[in-house]
Parts: C-alpha cells; structure tokens; sequence
C-alpha cells in the first residue's frame, strides 16, 4: 500500500513540473518576437531618414573679352556747406528729388563710392593702357527753383587701384592709384585725369578704386557769404566721366 502512495505522489510531481514548464517555454517565445517587433521598427526608421530634397539656383555672369568698360562710378554728398567754403565727403549717398534724370541728376552713380573699369583687351601681363578723364557741370537748385548757379570745385584723392581679390592691378613692384585730381566747373572743357595706366603697366581684369572716406574727397562751393539772406538751397552737379581707350597690342 505504501508503495502504490509513492509512486502516485512521484506521478503527481511529474504532471505538475510538466505543467509548469509549459508557461515558461511560452514566455520565452513571446519575448523573442518582441525583440524581433522592436528591431522591425528600427529598419523601417532607418529607412525614413535616408530620404533626400533637392532644390536649384542660379550661377549669373556676363564674361567679357577683348572690352574695356566703365562698369560704376561713385556719387559724392558733402552735406550742408556755405557758400565760399570747403568740406569733406560724408557720404556717397545722394538726393537728386527735384532735379531731372540726365540733365540736372546724373543716372550711373553708386552710393558705395565705386570707381571700376574692367579691361579684358588682353589677358596677359601687357595690356594696352587707357585715360579715365572727369568733368563736372555747375551747381545747380531744383528745376523750380531758378536761382543763379554756383560754381564748384571737386578734390579727389591718389587711391590704389585694386583688383577683384583686393590686391593691387600693378604688375611691378610699383603700386599703381588714381591720380589726385581737381575737377573744376568752370573748366568743363579741360577734364581733369583720373586714371593714366600705360601699356605693360598692369594686369587684366577688374580696376578699381573706392572714394568712400571722408579724406577721399573734398569740394568747394563758389559764392558768397554775407549773411544777410537766410536760404537754404539743395543743390546738385552732375559730373561726366569719359573712358578713352589706348591703342591695342598687337598679337
């Protein structure tokens, strides 16, 4: 009898651990495909963050070969002054309101106080030379106004001619400027010369100078002063600037 108990109680034991390992097995299963559900998700991310947006712009240039051209000029505001007086240049930005485009307000000129030739006649070393010459009318009121002109003389500093990387244009160890110039309005016959590059004297490419700096520039105004009549006047002179190209070399 007491054999018969053990060998049920041994049965009992063995159903019963049966039984629980079951569950065990089920659960490891179960861990396995969340395991493999997260690394689902990560591949398809993955997946998402390799996609690309495209977009287009422009590249704009006029090339120029064989031109020599006057690409800007600089305008010049000397402020408030009286007449019979002298400044200095404040700014390079004008105001020509009331006078008429081309023929009391000059049309071309930048308020960076730009001066800039470009010269691709030739892209070596040799290049042919040219004269940029200067004159300038007299100073005018607005078109309402007629009061009487005022004559005017203009002073521009030597400064160095750079090129586009901001190195000087001289292809010698002589650096190379524009020439201290006086521009008077009486004289508007005799230009007065700005730039006067040789042939061989310099590089191809883009000539510049900047008139942007209070000793850069200065101006008289004609007149008189007596102090006996308050007036307060804009006016504006249009200067000319004339590009003159000298003789080709030859190939």
């Amino acid at each position: 009898m007491m054999k018969w108990f053990k060998n049920v109680v041994r049965l009992l034991l063995l159903i019963s651990l049966s039984l629980s390992l079951s569950p065990l097995t089920t659960a490891q299963a179960a861990d396995a495909i969340q395991v493999q559900d997260t690394l689902d998700t990560t591949i398809e991310s993955d997946s998402t963050n390799s996609d690309q947006t495209t977009a287009t712009s422009n590249v704009n240039v006029t090339v120029l070969s064989g031109i020599l051209t006057l690409e800007a000029v600089p305008d010049f505001n000397f402020g408030t002054l009286m007449a019979n007086s002298t400044g200095k240049l404040k700014s390079n930005t004008t105001d020509t309101t009331g006078f008429t485009d081309g023929t009391t307000a000059g049309i071309d000129g930048n308020d960076d106080g730009l001066l800039e030739v470009i010269d691709s006649r030739n892209m070596t070393s040799d290049m042919p030379g040219f004269t940029l010459t200067a004159s300038m009318g007299p100073l005018k009121t607005i078109d309402t106004d007629t009061s009487a002109d005022l004559d005017a003389i203009l002073y521009l500093s030597a400064i160095p001619l750079l090129n586009g990387d901001q190195q000087n244009i001289s292809n010698s160890s002589k650096d190379l400027s524009t020439q201290a110039a006086t521009i008077d309005s009486t004289k508007q016959d005799a230009p007065a010369t700005i730039m006067n590059l040789e042939k061989g004297s310099y590089n191809a490419g883009i000539i510049s100078a900047k008139f942007n700096t209070p000793d850069s520039a200065k101006l008289h105004v004609g007149g008189t002063n007596n102090g006996t009549e308050k007036s307060s006047k804009k006016r504006n002179a249009v200067i000319t600037w004339t590009l003159s190209a000298k003789p080709s070399v030859t190939q």
